[in-house]
């Protein structure tokens, strides 16, 4: 109750700022929707001379891209903060959050708001929305359930590599260019890992495992993954990824030097 307490401060306050700068929010929510929009058409083009993509329709294809929208929205919503670790290290600002009586990564990943998230968010759940729709993939509870679930362990998919190559700035002072290289392969879980070489299926399906988030998941909703499969892989892979987040978070803040000034 402490801890939701702090954070429904921080939210308010966050939102009184907001509310200061309505068109930033606009701007960037819609700019969102146009950088997902440019590859959306670049599908669209590429299915104007071809019926299929290794095998997978424009639908099912669309379907995989919602599903890859909607955790990696979630995450820069509520999470986008870990981007600024780099700097906080360089600078000495991690000591504010040292100091304070509170956990410092919590304190440190409510700090920031993303609402311009909000375009990945609601542009993934259209295209769910609308794929499962031209699919006629029958509405089963069961299936609504799974992939709820499986949505919102994506999340912290995406949370956990974030916060493991942005601690490594504990060491390398400016973790950057990692995050930014790791982040940047989540574009390839827009479509089926199949259409990959091997060692890129072998990278996001076990390595930086972005498959899990939208591939996996869709191929539960074809038919050609089992449940078990699904939830069982999903699970041990998302507990490694948070945990090792977890684990070079805190071996770095105990490495943590300020700024020695």
């Amino acid at each position: 109750m402490k801890y939701l307490k702090i954070y429904s401060i921080f939210f308010k306050q966050y939102l009184k700022g907001l509310m200061e700068y309505r068109v930033d929010f606009l701007i960037g929510m819609v700019g969102f929707l146009f950088t997902q929009g440019a590859g959306l058409l670049f599908l669209y083009i590429i299915f104007q001379n071809i019926t299929a993509l290794a095998g997978f329709s424009l639908d099912q294809i669309l379907l995989m891209y919602g599903l890859s929208l909607i955790p990696k929205g979630i995450d820069h919503l509520f999470f986008d903060n870990i981007w600024l670790l780099p700097r906080y290290v360089r600078q000495g600002g991690m000591d504010r959050y040292m100091l304070r009586p509170i956990n410092a990564l919590y304190v440190f990943l409510i700090e920031r708001f993303q609402p311009d998230a909000f375009g990945e968010i609601i542009l993934g759940t259209f295209l769910v929305i609308t794929t499962l729709t031209n699919l006629s993939i029958p509405f089963d509870p069961v299936q609504f359930i799974v992939i709820f679930i499986t949505l919102f362990i994506g999340i912290f998919i995406f949370t956990g590599l974030k916060l493991a190559t942005a601690s490594t700035s504990f060491w390398l002072k400016n973790s950057y260019p990692l995050i930014q290289v790791t982040y940047n392969l989540s574009d390839f879980m827009k479509y089926p890992i199949t259409i990959f070489p091997k060692v890129m299926q072998v990278i996001l399906t076990y390595v930086i495992p972005y498959a899990l988030v939208s591939y996996y998941p869709a191929m539960y909703l074809f038919g050609e993954v089992s449940l078990i499969q699904l939830t069982l892989y999903l699970v041990l892979v998302t507990l490694f990824v948070i945990g090792l987040g977890l684990w070079v978070w805190q071996k770095g803040l105990k490495h943590y030097e300020s700024t020695g000034s």
